[in-house]
């Protein structure tokens, strides 16, 4: 009796795939983007909270007093004029106040840009007095911005060093070219291989496991806000405690906090979606944001923080030198790594975030879209579900016939692979354009074949699968992705010929390398400050520099997107579904080809 009753029920579910799926995974799918969209509401986001105790984030008294002397320094450094005095003043202002200086000497190749770039970083260690060297603290900054960012850090050191309360190295680092330096000296500290690409000198010297990083970068010396930078590298998210700590002493001192690329900290539903959704754009791109997005790859947490002045001066090197020794103080009280916090999260402003898992829902409603048009397909093709094993009665499937269109794109992904290497970033984004013709031309010589619905289910079977590994590893990547072409995908029973028209170019809208150039676009659009350079030439910079991250950070979103989710869209662009006059999804009714 319960065999019987178990086979029924597979029968209605099977039935319910087969004659619903077209009401089904369009209502999956709605509900899926609508739910993306509640990731604004404060009902659905929560407010952030520190879990580590041990931070004591607010309780630290400062007792940063030395504005006097970072200004006094501040002129010393503006009176030389070459970068060699600069450096050297640097090393002797360090070693004054008794701390270890090394010099870090680096190459960089760029690949893409063909630029040769050779730097020289100044790293100073201050050793714990009561304790042996087995953990430290890194505070960063890069050269660039030296003029108001050096004074300060050496006024920090001034202070740090009359102090015994540290039970943690300091080490203090000058890094030229930005974001290279500080990957270079990163690769030295941890004898590791980054990048071929990057070459540096072994360090002189070491210190402990680090356990956080602060980068400042402060390009004026007055201020009226912060701006904190939590993405890293390919998309990845330091524990949240960490960027709750920043928050907490930022109102503590007075300072507004902005959240990367939020334009505002208004908590409403329209900030925290325009919040949200500027933030995950940054997070798909998976670039380099800022200096700091190059310490998580070595399983250091660490925040960027930016001074910029829009339309007040407020804060000075007193407010700044406050937070800084506030967040050194406070991360100096952990007895253990971060790890009691969120790792996977979103954050629509800098006081709501969402957790792992309530931004999951949604990435399931839209995949389980797609998963039951497969499994719906599937069956209509002629498959037999019974109580020990799976097989087709009707049609074998070709299994050449499905992989081939994924070949292909593999091969023209190895082609931009070649091409990104071999010529030079003003021809780059017209010689891929012109690699993903080959396709689109290919997908207009192929014919209708009789087991089309097979390989269809095979195409959004490899399509489901792409997506649930990358909700794994960059949330905002997958749902950047997801939308578009699960909505092209979705639509594959065209009408009439208006119709599979329009299905053409949705489908073709959803081409990986269009979505490349629009997000691109946006990225350029919200991140490129003072940008000069014409609409190509904002894309022509932002690609190149997508696709040279690559090479040089071991950034993959390029490898994602031509390797992996081109090669899924060939097998839909090369399928050919026909033509039903009087179509339905759930039959099996004579067809008519174009």
């Amino acid at each position: 009796m319960k065999a019987i009753l178990n086979k029924k029920r597979l029968e209605k579910l099977k039935d319910i795939l087969i004659n619903k799926s077209h009401i089904l995974s369009p209502l999956l799918f709605i509900a899926g983007v609508v739910g993306i969209f509640l990731f604004a509401d404060m009902r659905v986001n929560r407010n952030t909270f520190v879990s580590e105790n041990a931070l004591l984030p607010g309780y630290v008294v400062t007792k940063y007093k030395n504005e006097q002397t970072a200004l006094n320094l501040l002129r010393e450094f503006v009176a030389l004029t070459t970068d060699e005095s600069r450096k050297q003043w640097i090393r002797d202002s360090f070693r004054d106040y008794g701390l270890e200086v090394y010099n870090h000497n680096f190459t960089v190749d760029r690949p893409i840009f063909r630029e040769h770039l050779e730097g020289d970083n100044i790293y100073a260690v201050y050793r714990a007095p009561k304790i042996s060297s087995t953990e430290a603290l890194v505070f960063s900054t890069s050269y660039h911005d030296a003029q108001y960012a050096i004074p300060l850090m050496l006024s920090i050191v001034e202070l740090v060093s009359r102090q015994t309360i540290w039970a943690k190295d300091i080490i203090f680092l000058v890094a030229e070219h930005g974001e290279y330096g500080v990957g270079a000296w990163l690769q030295s500290y941890h004898d590791s291989y980054l990048s071929s690409y990057i070459k540096s000198d072994p360090l002189l010297t070491h210190s402990g496991a680090i356990q956080a990083a602060l980068h400042l970068d402060m390009p004026e010396y007055q201020f009226d806000r912060l701006r904190m930078y939590v993405d890293a590298i390919n998309g990845q998210l330091p524990d949240i405690d960490l960027v709750v700590l920043v928050r907490i002493i930022c109102r503590q001192e007075g300072i507004q906090l902005l959240l990367q690329n939020d334009p505002h900290d208004i908590g409403d539903f329209t900030g925290n979606l325009v919040g949200l959704h500027a933030n995950m754009a940054w997070q798909a791109a998976g670039r380099v944001s800022f200096p700091s997005a190059l310490y998580h790859p070595y399983n250091i947490h660490a925040i960027g923080v930016k001074t910029e002045r829009k339309y007040r001066r407020q804060y000075k090197y007193s407010h700044m030198g406050r937070f800084t020794e506030s967040v050194l103080r406070s991360v100096n009280n952990l007895e253990e790594q971060f790890h009691t916090a969120y790792y996977f999260y979103l954050m629509p402003c800098v006081e709501r975030f969402v957790c792992l898992s309530v931004y999951m829902i949604p990435c399931g409603l839209i995949v389980g879209a797609v998963a039951v048009r497969t499994l719906s397909l599937w069956l209509q093709a002629g498959t037999h579900i019974q109580t020990s094993n799976i097989f087709i009665s009707n049609r074998d499937i070709n299994v050449i016939d499905c992989i081939y269109p994924f070949l292909l794109g593999v091969g023209v992904a190895v082609l931009n692979e070649v091409i990104s290497l071999s010529f030079s970033h003003h021809n780059l984004l017209y010689l891929i354009g012109l690699s993903q013709i080959c396709v689109l031309a290919i997908g207009g010589f192929t014919t209708i074949r009789e087991d089309w619905k097979l390989n269809q289910a095979f195409a959004l079977l490899v399509h489901v699968l792409a997506m649930v590994m990358l909700c794994m590893l960059n949330i905002s990547l997958t749902i950047f992705y997801a939308i578009p072409s699960t909505f092209a995908f979705l639509i594959q029973f065209p009408y009439n010929k208006p119709a599979r028209v329009l299905q053409r170019v949705i489908l073709l809208l959803a081409n990986p390398a269009i979505l490349v150039l629009l997000y691109s676009y946006l990225y350029t659009f919200l991140h490129l400050d003072n940008n000069t350079e014409g609409f190509v030439g904002r894309l022509h910079t932002s690609i190149s520099e997508t696709v040279e991250s690559t090479y040089t950070f071991n950034v993959w979103t390029w490898k994602a997107y031509s390797c992996l989710l081109f090669p899924v869209w060939a097998l839909q662009w090369t399928l050919k579904v026909p033509v039903n006059r009087d179509n339905s999804p759930s039959g099996d009714k004579d067809v008519k080809a174009e």
